[in-house]
C-alpha cells in the first residue's frame, strides 16, 4: 500500500464523510419538512453533529441547499451517461428524455426541482430574478445545448427551429412529470409512461426518412461530451 496515499486518504476522510453526512440530513429533512422550516440547527441535530461544523462546510444555508439540489441534477446525469455508455443508441433524443423521466420520477427531491414544487422547496422554487430553480441550476441550458448536438449529428432534423424543438421536448417533459387529470388506479404503470413519453418525443421530433445516416457511435460521444460538462462542473 502506499504509505503517502493512504496518509491523504486519511487526512480528507473525515471532513468529507462528515460533509456527506450532513447532505444526506438536509435532504431528509427537506423532503420530509419543506425548505422553511428546516434549520441548520436541525440539520446539525440530525446529523450528530454541531451547528458550527455545518457552517465550516457551507457559509450559510442557501449555500448548503444549493450544493444539495445541484448534486441531485448530477445524479440524474450521471445514470444517463451510465446508459449511453453501456449502449450508444441511449443518446437518441427520444431515450434521453424517457431515461430522464424515469430518474425524475423516482428521486423525489428531483421531481421537486423539475417541477418548481413549492411544498418542497418553498424560497429555493425560484430565484431572486424569478427564475425557475430548474433553470438556475442548469436544466435549461443541458437542453439547448443536448439539441444543438442531436442536430448536428442527424438525430433531430435541422430544418426546424431548435428553438421550437427546445421547447417542444421541455414540454413534452413537464407535461409528463406533472400530469394529475387521469385518475391514479387509471394511469399506466411508470415505464409505461416512459414509453409513451418516448414515443411522443421521437414521433413528434425525430429526424425524417430522408436524413442523413446516423453514425451512432460518433453521435453518443458528442451528447456525451454535452452531459460531461454537467458531471465536472464543481460542487
Amino acid at each position: 500500500m502506499n504509505t503517502e496515499s493512504s496518509e491523504a486518504t486519511a487526512a480528507f476522510a473525515p471532513e468529507d464523510v462528515r460533509a456527506e453526512r450532513i447532505l444526506a440530513s438536509a435532504r431528509e429533512l427537506l423532503l420530509a419538512w419543506g425548505y422553511k422550516r428546516v434549520t441548520v440547527g436541525e440539520i446539525a441535530r440530525h446529523a450528530r453533529i454541531g451547528k458550527g461544523t455545518v457552517y465550516l462546510h457551507w457559509k450559510t444555508k442557501e449555500v448548503l441547499f444549493a450544493e444539495l439540489l445541484r448534486r441531485e441534477f448530477q445524479d440524474v446525469v450521471q445514470v444517463v451517461v451510465e446508459q449511453i455508455e453501456e449502449d450508444p443508441a441511449a443518446a437518441l433524443p427520444d431515450r434521453v428524455v424517457r431515461e430522464t423521466f424515469l430518474q425524475m420520477a423516482r428521486n423525489p427531491l428531483a421531481h421537486a426541482i423539475r417541477t418548481n414544487d413549492g411544498d418542497v422547496l418553498g424560497a429555493l422554487a425560484k430565484t431572486r430574478e424569478g427564475n425557475p430553480l430548474a433553470r438556475e441550476i442548469g436544466h435549461y441550458a443541458l437542453l439547448v445545448d443536448l439539441v444543438e448536438a442531436w442536430r448536428c449529428v442527424g438525430t433531430l432534423p435541422s430544418d426546424v427551429p431548435a428553438a421550437d424543438q427546445v421547447y417542444g421536448i421541455d414540454a413534452i417533459l413537464s407535461g409528463f412529470l406533472t400530469s394529475g387529470v387521469v385518475p391514479e388506479e387509471e394511469s399506466p404503470g411508470l415505464e409505461c409512461r416512459a414509453d409513451l413519453l418516448a414515443h411522443a418525443v421521437k414521433r413528434s421530433f425525430a429526424a425524417g426518412d430522408d436524413s442523413k445516416p446516423v453514425a451512432m457511435d460518433a453521435a453518443a460521444q458528442e451528447v456525451l461530451k454535452v452531459l460531461g460538462k454537467v458531471r465536472a462542473a464543481p460542487h
